[in-house]
Order: C-alpha cells, then structure tokens, then sequence
C-alpha cells in the first residue's frame, strides 16, 4: 500500500490514478443478428406427404386449471301431439266460459293418448310430460262440464220445475 502523504522519490513522476471513462448519454446495444433466411421449398417429386391426421395422435387436452365439461347430448325432438295436447288442455280451463272448453278437452284427451302412444314406441321423440299434462286439464275439464250438466238437468228438474210456477203465478 502506498502512503499518498509521502512524496515520491526524487526522479520518478508523481503517480496519478486514469480517469474513469465519461458516461454515455445512451447506452450502447450490441446489433442483433439477422435471421437467417431458408429457401422457399420446392414441391417434392415422388415424396410421400405426412398425413394431417394420424390416429395415433392423442387428444387435445384443456389446459391445466380449466374446467373440463361433459359433452351435451343432443336435444330430443319433441311430439307435436304432445304439444296440441298441452295448448286444448290449456285452452280449455282458460275458455271455460263457453262451449270450446269442452271440445278443446276433448281434443286434448284424444291428442295426449296419442302422444303418449307415441312417446312410448319411439324412445327418440320426447314430449311425455306435456301429453300427461294435457290429459290431465283435459279430463279434469270434462268432469267439470259433467258435473255442471249434471247440476243443471237435476235443478231445472227438482227446484225449477215446482218453483218457477209458483214465481209466476203472482
């Protein structure tokens, strides 16, 4: 170690540490080499081409973390008499004031047997739920209107026909 408060030796030059080398005002970046460039290939005589396919490729997996779901299975068709069925059933507790009820119910008895007739040959054609619903409405309006005629023919029978002249006769 040198002592910079002790002269040097006579003869000798004084020592004097280089200076740092000035900073630049942007750093320097060494060029990037080129990318090499491949000929553009040329078409191949007599070559196999490599199928695009081959069956021994394994499937495309979802990436790790991403929620994998089960394949929807197409939906079934559903039967067109199951839907008549539904709508004369529904037509008919909607309608109840007039005379369509009645055969709207009918109609949907008759189109809901079918439909579920239907539904049980063929397995493919859906729709079971509508049919019974309709043939649900359907019977549940005949009994009414059975029951309402019924009511009518016993009044007009029992209290009409001894009230009413008795009503007039004043």
């Amino acid at each position: 170690m040198s002592d910079n408060r002790t002269p040097p030796p006579a003869g000798e030059p004084p020592r004097i540490p280089p200076r740092p080398p000035a900073p630049a005002a942007f750093p320097v970046v060494p060029a990037l080499p080129a990318y090499p460039v491949q000929p553009a290939p040329q078409p191949a005589q007599n070559q196999p081409v490599p199928p695009a396919y081959s069956p021994t490729t394994p499937p495309a997996y979802a990436p790790y973390g991403a929620p994998v779901y089960p394949a929807v299975p197409a939906p079934r068709p559903t039967s067109g008499l199951a839907i008549t069925s539904l709508i004369c059933g529904i037509a008919g507790v909607v309608l109840v004031w007039a005379i369509i009820p009645v055969l709207a119910s009918i109609a949907a008895v008759i189109t809901g047997h079918m439909a579920l007739g239907q539904t049980r040959r063929d397995p493919a054609v859906g729709g079971r739920g509508m049919a019974i619903t309709g043939l649900i409405l359907g019977y549940a309006m005949i009994a009414i209107a059975a029951f309402t005629l019924i009511g009518i023919i016993i009044s007009f029978l029992f209290v009409g026909a001894f009230s009413l002249p008795f009503i007039f006769s004043r």
